[in-house]
């Protein structure tokens, strides 16, 4: 299994603010992580209304704080299991949590867990 490009990442405009896209980069590594497209310049072209901006601009930031959430999910993940033994929570509720919580953390690092 490899291990992701470790945190913090950082997004910028790429080129400029009309082409629609941003690039998702390691600034520890100067290395580029994704590219984030507003627009399919294949069919669309690089013109870019401000709400294909702001979602590419969206995308990028989620993109961009995915070392930081699967850091805290994972140091969250113990404490919401023992929630699980707590009588003043709904049933099923924790578990539903625990259980989205561990599929995403297998899912960011590429484990498979049962």
């Amino acid at each position: 299994m490899h291990q992701h490009t470790p945190g913090p990442w950082k997004s910028q405009p790429c080129y400029d603010d009309s082409t629609g896209t941003d690039q998702v980069w390691s600034p520890h590594r100067k290395l580029s992580i994704a590219r984030v497209y507003g627009v399919d310049p294949y069919e669309d072209g690089w013109e870019v209304e401000m709400a294909e901006r702001a979602e590419c601009i969206a995308n990028a930031r989620l993109i961009t704080a995915a070392p930081e959430l699967l850091d805290a999910m994972t140091m969250a993940l113990p404490y919401v299991e023992m929630a699980e033994h707590d009588d003043s929570y709904k049933p099923g509720v924790v578990a539903k949590m625990v259980q989205h919580m561990t599929d995403a953390i297998a899912k960011a690092t590429g484990e498979t867990h049962d």
